[in-house]
């Protein structure tokens, strides 16, 4: 009886481990530079302000995308974009690297993580930050969407205190 319910449940649960086998070639080059593009446009739209990060929000954020910011919180899609506001939020400098590309499902899903370095300035007070970022964007009727967006603070050990 052992051998047959471990025979079952090896045959139901094989093609969910299959499904999650990464996409590799040239499906998986294709996602990440359309990826890319999109990150690419995240950087410049920061760099010009405006009303630039919050659009690029709107377009590329699901309406119930996850988020953990660097304190923890888990603000809401509109939490996020009155974050972003002119006069409230401003990128002096940023730069991304090292990003790393998973694609799954047939390249309709993609994990992507990066370091970002960067000085923003928020309600006035400036802040040079550098994080390790993990998205995960899923492709719908075409179009990328953004569905989790978490962030992790790199903080430096003092010398004194190793």
């Amino acid at each position: 009886m052992r051998r047959f319910l471990v025979a079952f449940l090896s045959a139901a649960l094989l093609p969910g481990i299959m499904a999650a086998q990464a996409v590799t070639g040239e499906k998986a080059e294709t996602v990440k530079k359309e990826i890319m593009k999109i990150e690419d446009e995240k950087v410049a739209g920061l760099l010009r302000g405006g009303s630039e990060p919050v659009d690029w929000i709107k377009q590329y954020d699901a309406e119930e995308v996850a988020q953990t910011n660097i304190d923890g919180s888990s603000p809401s899609k509109a939490e996020v974009e009155a974050g972003l506001q002119p006069g409230v939020f401003k990128m002096n400098s940023m730069k991304q690297d090292g990003h790393q590309f998973r694609v799954y499902d047939d390249g309709k899903v993609a994990v992507v993580t990066y370091h970002a370095l960067g000085v923003l300035e928020r309600n006035g007070k400036v802040t040079p930050r550098e994080s390790n970022f993990s998205d995960v964007w899923v492709k719908q009727n075409g179009a990328w969407l953004r569905v989790l967006h978490a962030e992790r603070e790199i903080t430096k050990k003092s010398a004194a205190s190793q």
